[in-house]
């Protein structure tokens, strides 16, 4: 038997057992000004740790913009997630670095506290939570050593991963000193990285990805007519990269603090719906709930999202189901 049968005969048979597995997502919480935020978080942890998933990830903004981005509301954060039961993956938002320079909330540099989330956070190259598991990150690709917040793991043969996109227009701030070169850098550091996931997924033919991000990215619903300019370059990768694998593709975000469930989305105002990715966007600020998702490896979708709504928690309005075929 040749070496490559051999392969495809292995990756088959792992398939082949691959069993269905959940995970939970969340993000843009705990903001302080939510009234009885210390008990919301909590419940909303005991509730995730009741349902036991393969891994939960928190997808940024870990305080309001209101609030100072300090090393003390940092290592409180990381206390916090190390109360999951099973491993918690983290992205970064925006609220922590890039509006940190704001006179309101302590007016710090932004880089400054970027570097500190990195020493903070992202020290080792596994997760938080109880207990962690070892991730794959960034500081192994060549140029982009500084990059260790974005990750790359997998479970049942899918392939999940954070990428380190964020909002007020990604840092594309060109009014604020050395923001525009952080972009720069940063932007390739990520279109870099999203190519690295997709190579590792059609190398493990993998059924599925999962990509994880704070920012919201799609300009038009914002006003702009297509792309906004911090996202275009990465956003034009990601669309090539999800036609390329041709296998369902979700997109998990926080950002807009409203819970949205969307197939096959368009990219851009002006480009056709892209029929295998499907956005997820997690609740945040007052509503603190979470989304969970069911990973079906041999289903055709692989992944199965629905909001994950926490008892003894105001609950949010939630959106109309969009008919996908309309």
């Amino acid at each position: 038997m040749s070496f490559r049968l051999l392969l495809v005969c292995t990756l088959l048979a792992a398939r082949a057992v691959a069993e269905p597995f959940t995970f939970a997502a969340l993000g843009c919480m705990p903001y302080h000004y939510v009234p009885d935020i210390g008990a919301r978080t909590q419940r909303l942890t005991a509730e995730i740790n009741r349902l036991q998933p393969a891994f939960t990830v928190h997808c940024g903004d870990i305080h309001s913009g209101g609030e100072p981005a300090s090393d003390e509301r940092f290592l409180a954060v990381r206390d916090w997630f190390d109360t999951f039961e099973h491993p918690l993956i983290y992205t970064p938002g925006d609220n922590e670095w890039t509006d940190a320079h704001r006179p309101a909330v302590g007016g710090h540099e932004p880089q400054e506290r970027l570097a500190r989330l990195r020493d903070i956070f992202f020290a080792e190259e596994r997760s938080r939570g109880a207990r962690p598991m070892d991730l794959v990150t960034q500081r192994s690709m060549p140029g982009h050593e500084k990059f260790v917040e974005n990750a790359r793991w997998t479970v049942q043969g899918v392939v999940f991963a954070t990428v380190h996109v964020v909002g007020s227009n990604n840092n594309l701030q060109p009014e604020i000193p050395g923001a525009a070169e952080e972009f720069a850098a940063r932007d390739a550091a990520n279109i870099a990285w999203l190519r690295a996931v997709f190579a590792e997924a059609r190398a493990t033919d993998a059924p599925g990805v999962a990509l994880f991000m704070q920012a919201q990215p799609f300009g038009y619903v914002w006003g702009y007519d297509g792309f906004l300019p911090g996202m275009e370059a990465f956003l034009r990768a990601l669309q090539t990269e999800v036609k390329a694998f041709g296998r369902p593709v979700l997109l998990v975000h926080a950002d807009d603090h409203r819970y949205k469930h969307e197939q096959h989305v368009a990219i851009a105002s002006d480009y056709i719906p892209t029929p295998n990715l499907v956005r997820l966007e997690t609740f945040g600020a007052m509503d603190i709930h979470g989304v969970v998702v069911l990973v079906d490896p041999a289903s055709k979708a692989v992944f199965a999202p629905g909001p994950l709504l926490v008892p003894g928690n105001p609950l949010p309005k939630l959106p109309a189901v969009a008919n996908p075929d309309e």
